[in-house]
């Protein structure tokens, strides 16, 4: 993976080749070592901050969940480096899974800090709409 000229690269730029790799191709620690800056500051309450934290607790996770996928269902660029990646998670294909709502801040050629929310996906909604 090219991660060269990666500060001449735009907000947009580096959040698809992250994108890529990350959620499309299922390569969670591979996205992590090229686009993570190593001083990463991680708000989930289940991860450490700093990139190489986060890839030992998304080893942990894949090994877990060797059959799971992110479909990603948009992608949001705000303003200040924040690009938001909204998307379906399943740890395996017959779970319902969860809607997730990813939100990164991109400095540098590097994704440097991440918010998360996540939501079950019930069986049934109230009004009848799909959370993803």
């Amino acid at each position: 993976m090219d991660t060269s000229g990666r500060d001449a690269l735009s907000v947009r730029e580096v959040a698809e080749r992250f994108i890529e790799v990350f959620y499309n191709q299922n390569r969670l620690t591979d996205a992590f070592r090229a686009w993570v800056h190593p001083d990463y500051v991680q708000h989930d309450p289940n991860a450490p901050d700093g990139r190489d934290g986060t890839i030992a607790v998304l080893d942990a996770h894949m090994a877990r969940n060797p059959d799971m996928t992110h479909d990603v269902k948009r992608v949001i660029h705000g303003e200040d480096g924040l690009v938001a990646v909204h998307y379906h998670f399943r740890a395996a294909p017959a779970d319902r899974g969860s809607a997730v709502v990813d939100i990164f801040r991109i400095e540098n050629g590097y994704l440097v800090e991440h918010w998360d929310v996540i939501q079950p996906i019930p069986e049934h909604t109230v009004g009848g709409t799909s959370m993803v």
